[in-house]
């Protein structure tokens, strides 16, 4: 049994196994090469950046539509923010329900 004070050398690493990170440029790459890619990386990354974002956004967009349902004062600040910041009539039709402008529509009406 080794003390302390020995140090034991690393193991090596095993057979087929792929090193950790970007694999290593190999002499034959052209430069064009490399460029192509190191494109190809920054598409794949931007893609899965997306994909987080839109997974994220699907998710707070949730949890925020579940507590409107409960939360009055909470509805307010939301309709307040998405007055604010959604400006396109598409996107507004489409949450007009949560901007309050049916209940001021219908309350005008009366």
């Amino acid at each position: 049994m080794p003390s302390d004070s020995d140090t034991l050398p690393s193991p090596a690493p095993a057979a087929g196994k792929n090193p950790r990170g970007r694999p290593r440029q190999s002499a034959t790459e052209s430069q064009q090469q490399r460029i192509k890619r190191l494109q190809d990386e920054l598409r794949q990354a931007q893609a899965a950046l997306k994909v987080s974002e839109e997974r994220r956004a699907s998710i707070v967009g949730a949890a925020a539509l579940r507590h409107v349902r409960i939360n009055a004062e909470f509805a307010r600040s939301l309709a307040v923010m998405l007055r604010a910041e959604v400006k396109a009539k598409a996107d507004r039709a489409a949450i007009r329900d949560l901007l309050g402008e049916a209940v001021a529509s219908a309350t005008a009406a009366e």
